[in-house]
């Protein structure tokens, strides 16, 4: 989807009950396979777990968070480990920043290792990222398909997110949209999901 636009900077993604706005071209190749292997060798990343239905499970997925002064953060019954930036992912969250117009103090990675590492439906909307939530995801690695789907009248969109994207959700999105990342069958090509987002300060 959206390979009509591939020449664009910026595409509007939905303007009603939310938005989202995604940058194809982000970063250009050699950029996003130098920032790939230098976060998926250096970094400290965890299996966690989260309460489902009633149950302890594992995450189908590794995960790393990061916060400029230390931001809680957590969903599913579970709170993260919180590691401070390195200095070269805040400069990267400083782009972003400038990209969306937008303020970021978090990091959330998510590191899916092949197609079978996964992400369900879910939204966005824990009490600490506040009323609006505002995150802008960036795709690195394995171009995965993500879905949208309209909470009240079940309208799905999906989207492509190539390697160096940049996808900005904002507005009301979290309140009216719920979102996934499925399973792709025989994919062996690991992704990197870097969400930047506005974390409420600890108190």
């Amino acid at each position: 989807m959206f390979s009509e636009f591939e020449n664009l900077e910026k595409i509007e993604v939905l303007r009603e009950d939310g938005m989202v706005d995604y940058y194809p071209h982000f970063l250009d190749l050699d950029q996003s396979t130098a920032l790939f292997q230098k976060i998926s060798s250096s970094e400290k990343f965890e299996q966690n777990d989260i309460l489902l239905f009633g149950k302890r499970v594992k995450v189908p997925r590794l995960e790393a968070y990061y916060a400029l002064n230390g931001e809680a953060y957590g969903y599913s019954g579970q709170a993260l480990t919180v590691q401070l930036f390195p200095s070269y992912l805040n400069e990267l969250r400083l782009q972003v920043q400038e990209k969306t117009k937008s303020q970021f103090n978090a990091l959330l990675i998510n590191y899916y290792r092949d197609g079978q590492d996964s992400n369900g439906w879910h939204a966005d909307n824990e009490k600490s990222l506040g009323e609006e939530p505002n995150i802008a995801s960036l795709s690195l690695g394995a171009v995965r398909r993500f879905e949208l789907k309209h909470m009240a009248n079940g309208i799905k969109k999906n989207i492509l997110l190539a390697n160096g994207s940049l996808l900005h959700m904002h507005g009301q999105l979290q309140k009216h949209y719920k979102h996934q990342l499925p399973k792709i069958k025989g994919l062996q090509q690991a992704r990197l999901n870097l969400t930047f987002r506005w974390v409420r300060p600890s108190v």
